[in-house]
């Protein structure tokens, strides 16, 4: 990626056409276990946030010089460094209004895959602002995601938003299971698509498969088809032709039936 790309190009790359929940598929599991509610799936999406960013911006720095097994443990200690704060605020104060998910996904963020990646493929190979950027523009792609599902599974699931009731005719109790998030991940996804073909619109038609749709189309050469066909096997097209005498050119007798006939 060069150094002179825009940050508007970086984000449309980074947030939408490549984002890292909807389609490099990373991230999952926080998204579908702990994103039950809008308070929980925010403070994730902060965590990792703030986490991605300043990670890729020390790896940047500081980093691209070591061994890669050196950087990798130094991407677990910094994310411990940011991570142990909000645990001790976790555990301190507000244990009890957090889910199981919560409490097993949040400590987890310390080294994520989605850190690992963009750290080894961007950040040791780019400048300060570009290392800033890009996981800037994936940070605001993931938590647009973890909000996303977080207030539509607790308003459907829940009935609530952000712990405040909300009036709906009808509760889905499944939403705030994971098959649910699956679905709603589902048209998430579908949605994407169709939002970054108006955006990168692509030709998936070959040069040879217009070529071959030409051919097809073209009466002139389904012509030559058929004249070929004839040639080649006379029997073929026209209605006259005999099929035993053909099968006889071809060295294969039939018995004869009773009156003479094949």
């Amino acid at each position: 990626m060069s150094n002179n790309v825009s940050f508007k190009e970086i984000f449309k790359r980074g947030a939408v056409l490549y984002n890292p929940v909807l389609v490099q598929l990373v991230g999952l599991c926080p998204v579908i276990a702990a994103s039950t509610t809008f308070l929980q799936a925010a403070m994730l999406s902060a965590t990792m946030c703030v986490e991605l960013v300043a990670i890729s911006v020390l790896a940047s720095l500081f980093f691209r010089n070591l061994p890669r097994w050196i950087r990798m443990s130094l991407y677990l200690l910094t994310g411990l460094a940011i991570v142990c704060p909000v645990l001790y605020y976790l555990e301190t104060y507000s244990l009890a209004e957090i889910s199981l998910g919560m409490k097993i996904y949040l400590p987890l963020t310390a080294i994520n895959s989605v850190v690992a990646v963009h750290c080894e493929q961007v950040a040791v190979k780019s400048d300060m602002k570009l290392a800033f950027y890009d996981a800037l523009a994936s940070g605001i792609g993931i938590s647009a995601i973890f909000l996303i599902t977080g207030a539509v599974r607790e308003i459907l699931g829940r009935a609530t938003f952000a712990g405040v009731a909300v009036n709906i005719p009808v509760t889905l109790k499944g939403m705030t299971l994971p098959f649910g998030c699956l679905i709603l991940l589902g048209f998430l996804a579908a949605g994407l698509k169709a939002v970054s073909a108006k955006m990168s619109p692509v030709d998936f038609e070959t040069e040879e498969e217009a070529k071959a749709e030409e051919v097809f189309e073209s009466e002139e050469a389904v012509s030559e088809i058929e004249e070929k066909a004839k040639e080649d096997f006379g029997f073929l097209g026209s209605s006259d032709a005999d099929l035993g005498d053909f099968l006889k050119s071809l060295g294969i007798d039939l018995p004869e039936e009773e009156g003479g006939e094949q």
